[in-house]
């Protein structure tokens, strides 16, 4: 063999070996390309799939009549008072008994926990499209923790986390 020949048969050596790293740089590539690719087009099915996982839960939940476990059953009911709660012609908080009698009142001045609860009351049964002002009912429980039920929109307030002053009007409607 020549010097020629084997000059020759070392450059095709090397040309090949390029070629074949060449090849397996751009299998490389097109796997990375592939992987990055695979995960753009994953994340959105991803969520996509949690969301439809989302809308069956709530569907199940809605149709088995379940209840979220944060509200509480009203089986342990000391005691109940049907009351109404108003505001007068001239912007005054009453509250009334269950036939109309006024229990208390107090002026437009003298806002208070009466005012704000009455409010939200009121923007509750307008956001559920309910424009009659009924009766609401004032519950204690036996553990003496007082809420306030409209079976008007079916929700129920606790009153035990705005502090003793504020609730002690409702309290006293007990008495």
């Amino acid at each position: 063999m020549s010097k020629k020949d084997s000059l020759t048969q070392a450059i095709r050596r090397k040309i090949s070996r390029l070629f074949v790293r060449r090849q397996n740089n751009s299998l490389r590539m097109k796997n990375i390309l592939t992987k990055k690719l695979f995960f753009k087009l994953s994340l959105p099915l991803l969520i996509v799939f949690c969301l439809i996982l989302l809308v069956a839960f709530v569907g199940v939940f809605q149709i088995s009549g379940s209840r979220p476990y944060s509200i509480s059953e009203q089986s342990n009911i000391k005691a109940e008072k049907e009351i109404a709660l108003e505001f007068g012609k001239e912007g005054q908080t009453l509250i009334l008994d269950e036939v109309g009698n006024l229990l208390l009142s107090y002026s437009k001045d003298q806002e208070n926990f009466v005012s704000t609860v009455t409010k939200v009351l009121q923007r509750d049964r307008k956001k559920n499209g309910i424009s009659k002002n009924s009766n609401v009912v004032l519950r204690l429980s036996e553990s003496n923790r007082l809420s306030i039920y409209d079976p008007q929109t079916e929700r129920e307030i606790d009153l035990a986390g705005f502090g003793e002053g504020n609730i002690q009007v409702f309290f006293d409607l007990f008495d």
